[in-house]
């Protein structure tokens, strides 16, 4: 029988990532603030693409965009928390994942592919109509 080497992968190649979290909390591991060179921002604009299930991010130097969250450093991470954004979107959690992120030049952000999350069914409420958003259908 032949025995077969195991060598173990290093935790640095695995690329930059993302943790989206239950709460709200969009999180950024030491190697994507590196990538992205996020240690510049303060703020970032987010943006979703529904037909592709995608989670953007404009890193922002100046907080003047009324849409901006502002980033919060902790250690060597990053993150913003957008409550609002997620049920806007319907974006559902039952625990933290972690997703791959990537930087794309042509639209100028960070690009999070959240295609394994469920999303939320309901409509969305309607500026001005003053009815409050449904999770689901009522019978």
């Amino acid at each position: 029988m032949m025995f077969e080497k195991y060598v173990p992968v290093s935790p640095k190649s695995r690329g930059p990532k993302a943790t989206l979290r239950p709460s709200g909390l969009i999180s950024f591991d030491p190697e994507a603030v590196e990538s992205f060179k996020l240690h510049q921002a303060t703020h970032a604009v987010l943006f979703f693409d529904k037909a592709k299930k995608r989670v953007g991010v404009k890193p922002l130097t100046d907080p003047g965009d009324e849409a901006a969250f502002r980033l919060v450093r902790r250690r060597r991470t990053l993150g913003l928390k957008a409550p609002q954004f997620f049920e806007h979107f319907g974006l559902s959690l039952d625990a933290p994942k972690s997703f791959e992120a990537r930087y794309d030049e042509r639209e100028g952000m960070i690009v999070i592919d959240v295609k394994p999350l469920k999303l939320k069914r309901g409509r969305r409420p309607q500026p001005g109509s003053g009815r409050p958003a449904t999770a689901g259908r009522t019978r």
